[in-house]
């Protein structure tokens, strides 16, 4: 089992999704499954990447930094 981090360019803005899954393209499926149901109307993806991906163990963390503009 692998955590991956995905940015997401979508018509609602940019997007981090961060989810557990077997492999990529489970891991693909899984965010349209998670971004349709974060929003009322799901937004159209223009595009998504996988950013990092982790080998899940105990203390398998991301940080995510936020810029205050």
């Amino acid at each position: 089992m692998y955590l991956f981090k995905m940015e997401v360019d979508s018509s609602e803005g940019a997007l981090i999704v961060i989810l557990a899954a077997e492999n990529e393209e489970q891991a693909f499926e899984e965010m349209d499954q998670h971004v349709e149901r974060h929003f009322l109307y799901p937004p159209e993806l223009k595009e998504v990447a996988i950013v990092e991906k982790k080998r899940i163990t105990a203390g398998t963390a991301y940080v995510i930094e936020t810029r205050k503009d």
